[in-house]
């Protein structure tokens, strides 16, 4: 009995250990002077917030007026970041592939139950400043700037996020990795 409680103690230091492995960055995201270039390369200290998910990197940076999100996944199929909710119903997500030939596909999405289809608000694709891809190496990067206005309210105390990858270059295939996150926000 007590081996079993010790190892079941044991076990659960280990998984607090790994799951907070790539959660010892920054606690919120804060207003930033970090410079933030949307090239699809995501440059070391470039980003104020970052999150290891193993399968994902999601890396933040805001000014007052911009919010900038990165994510390498590792794959080269589609990578995906969701804003607006921490489920993908409602979510307003951004999609995007590198093509066979090269060419970039990128589609800001809404999430409808558990699909998506193509998002035509305009005060949505509006906000939208630019955006990058970048496929290399096994990995598959999106950077975009958004209109920080559109997504941080003011006394706004957090932003909800997906975010996803999937194995082929398509909109329409299933993730083969997922998660959402709560971001605190710092005023």
């Amino acid at each position: 009995m007590r081996r079993s409680i010790a190892l079941l103690a044991l076990a659960t230091v280990l998984l607090l250990l790994a799951g907070g492995a790539g959660f010892s960055q920054d606690a919120s995201l804060a207003i930033s002077e970090k410079a933030t270039v949307v090239d699809g390369v995501v440059k070391a200290d470039e980003y104020s917030f970052t999150r290891d998910f193993g399968q994902l990197k999601l890396y933040l940076n805001r000014s007052a007026d911009t919010l900038w999100i990165g994510v390498v996944g590792a794959t080269t199929g589609w990578v995906a970041v969701g804003l607006g909710s921490q489920r993908m119903d409602a979510a307003t997500i951004f999609m995007g592939f590198v093509d066979a030939a090269g060419k970039v596909q990128f589609k800001p999405q809404v999430g409808s139950g558990h699909s998506h289809q193509d998002l035509t608000a305009k005060d949505v694709t509006d906000s939208i400043v630019s955006s990058a891809m970048k496929e290399a190496n096994g990995k598959t990067t999106l950077e975009l700037a958004l209109k920080a206005g559109t997504w941080v309210k003011k006394g706004q105390a957090a932003l909800d996020l997906i975010f996803s990858v999937g194995g082929q270059d398509s909109f329409a295939p299933r993730h083969s990795y997922r998660g959402a996150l709560e971001v605190k926000l710092a005023q």
